[in-house]
C-alpha cells in the first residue's frame, strides 16, 4: 500500500510540476516571442465538482455473467475534481485539471472473476480504473485496488497556451472536438464521448500540439497528438495523429475540411452547418484510407446528418434533434470485431461504438420546471430493428447543486446488436446489461 501511495504520490507531483512551473520558467521567452514586455498582474481561477455517483446494472441470462451469477450489480463511487486556470498576461495562460475517484461494487467483482476465466474476452474486467497506457504522459496514478473497490488520481489537463498576434498555440494534455455530431461523431477521433455518455461536462484530455491561425476569412486549425504502442510503450508516427481543419463559410453555410493521419491510416472529411427556419442542420461525412485491408477493402466512408428545433407547446420549452448515421466500416455482422483488427482497434481505442452500419438516434427535452428537466434518448440500429432508451431527469437543486437520474434500456431478438448476438467458439452471447443510475454534483 505505501508503495503505491509513494509512486502515485511521486507521479503527481512530478506531472504538477512539469504542467504549472514550467511556463511559469518560460514565460520571459514567450511574452518576448508574443510581442508582449509589460508586466501585467498574475489573475488564477478556481472551479471543479464533487460527485457522489451509484447504480444498478441487471446482468442477463445467456451470457457470460451466467458463470459469475445474475444478480443485481450495485456500485459506487465518489470523484472530486479541482480546475486551475493562471493568466500571466493577457497573451499566456496554463490549465491543469485534477481528479481524483475512488468506487467499486459488485460489478468489479464479477468482472475480475471473468478476466480470470476468459482473459481474451474480458481483460480489463468490467469495472477498472482509466490508465495513459496510449498517452505519451503517463499522469494518472492507481493508488488502492483489490478485488472489490479501486481509487486513482489524474491530471486530465495539463496545458499551457500562448497568444501572439497571430493566433494561439497550445501544448500539453487539452480537448479537441472536431465534427458536429451529437450521438454520433465520426469527424471527432480523439476520444469522442460514446454514444451512451449522458454526463458530457469533461471530454478526456490527449497529449497534444494545436495552433490556430486565421488567413484571410478562414479559420485553419492545427493537431498533432503524441502516443505510444500500449503494449511495447514505444513512440512513433504509426501512433500519432496529424492533421489540420480549415473552417469557412460558404454563403449562409459553415464548412469545415479535414485531412489528416491518424494512426497509420489517412482520414479525410467534410462538415457542414446551415440552418432552415428555426432549425439547424448539420453534415459530416469521412473517408478513412485504410493502411492494411480490412475484409477486402483498403477504404471506407462514415457520414452523419442531424438537425435540432426548439419550441413552446402547452406552456413548456421543448427542444428536440434527429440523427441519422452510416458506418461504412461495419458489415453488421457483430461478431466480425473478434477477427478484424480494423474494428477490434477503434473500438479498444475508444473512436468506435457501433458494430451495425445504419442507425437512427434523436432526443427530447422538456423542460417540466425551469429546475427539473425530462430527456428521452433513443438510439436505434436500423440494421435489425433493436435499440437502447436512455431517459434522463436533472433536478438542480439550487445553483450550484444537480441532481441527476438515468436509465439504460435496451431491445432487441437474438442476433441483434442490442439484443445479443453470438460470441464465436463460445456458448454465450454478447447483450448489454440494463442499468438505472443516480447522481448528485456540486460544483464550486
Amino acid at each position: 500500500m505505501i508503495r503505491f501511495i509513494s509512486k502515485a504520490a511521486v507521479k503527481f507531483f512530478a506531472c504538477l510540476f512539469l504542467s504549472v512551473w514550467m511556463p511559469v520558467i518560460m514565460i520571459p521567452v514567450a511574452s518576448l516571442w508574443a510581442g508582449e514586455t509589460e508586466n501585467t498582474a498574475v489573475e488564477t481561477e478556481w472551479d471543479g465538482h464533487l460527485r457522489l455517483y451509484n447504480r444498478a446494472v441487471f446482468p442477463r441470462s445467456g451470457t457470460a455473467q451466467d458463470a459469475v451469477g445474475l444478480d443485481p450489480n450495485y456500485d459506487g463511487f465518489i470523484e472530486y475534481r479541482l480546475n486551475n486556470r493562471v493568466f500571466f498576461n493577457s497573451s499566456i495562460y496554463t490549465e491543469v485539471h485534477w481528479e481524483a475517484l475512488a468506487g467499486g461494487g459488485n460489478t468489479r467483482k464479477d468482472g475480475n472473476a471473468l478476466k480470470d476465466r476468459y482473459p481474451e474476452l474480458f481483460p480489463n474486467g468490467l469495472f477498472a480504473p482509466p490508465n495513459d497506457d496510449r498517452r505519451f504522459f503517463d499522469l494518472t496514478a492507481v493508488v488502492h485496488e483489490d478485488e472489490e473497490t479501486f481509487s486513482y488520481h489524474r491530471l486530465d489537463r495539463a496545458m499551457v497556451s500562448f497568444s501572439p498576434a497571430w493566433g494561439e498555440i497550445r501544448i500539453g494534455r487539452q480537448a479537441v472536438t472536431w465534427g458536429h455530431g451529437f450521438t454520433f461523431n465520426p469527424m471527432d477521433l480523439f476520444n469522442p464521448f460514446a454514444p451512451t455518455d449522458l454526463e458530457r461536462d469533461y471530454k478526456t484530455g490527449d497529449d497534444l500540439a494545436l495552433a490556430r491561425f486565421a488567413i484571410q476569412n478562414t479559420d485553419v486549425e492545427l493537431v498533432y497528438v503524441a502516443r505510444r504502442d500500449p503494449v511495447t510503450g514505444q513512440t512513433g508516427l504509426d501512433e500519432n495523429s496529424l492533421g489540420a481543419k480549415i473552417h469557412f463559410f460558404a454563403g449562409d453555410i459553415e464548412v469545415d475540411l479535414m485531412v489528416l493521419r491518424h494512426y497509420e491510416d489517412g482520414v479525410a472529411g467534410i462538415g457542414m452547418v446551415g440552418y432552415a427556419g428555426g432549425a439547424a442542420w448539420r453534415f459530416n461525412l469521412t473517408g478513412t484510407f485504410l493502411n492494411d485491408e480490412s475484409r477486402g477493402r483498403s477504404a471506407y466512408a462514415s457520414a452523419v446528418a442531424n438537425i435540432d428545433y426548439s419550441w413552446v407547446w402547452l406552456d413548456r420549452n421543448w427542444y428536440g434533434f434527429l440523427e441519422l448515421y452510416y458506418n461504412g466500416l461495419s458489415d453488421a455482422d457483430y461478431s466480425d470485431h473478434f477477427s478484424d483488427p480494423a474494428l477490434s482497434e477503434r473500438l479498444a481505442r475508444g473512436e468506435l461504438y457501433a458494430l451495425g452500419r445504419f442507425y437512427a438516434s434523436g432526443s427530447v427535452n422538456l423542460e417540466l420546471h425551469p429546475l427539473l428537466n425530462l430527456y428521452l434518448t433513443p438510439i436505434v440500429n436500423l440494421n435489425d430493428g433493436s435499440g437502447i432508451l436512455l431517459p434522463r431527469l436533472v433536478y438542480d437543486m439550487s445553483d450550484n447543486l444537480r441532481l441527476s437520474v438515468t436509465g439504460a434500456f435496451h431491445w432487441g431478438g437474438d442476433g441483434t446488436e442490442y439484443g445479443g448476438y453470438e460470441i464465436p467458439n463460445r456458448s454465450f452471447s454478447q447483450k448489454p446489461s440494463d442499468s438505472l443510475s443516480a447522481w448528485v454534483t456540486w460544483y464550486f
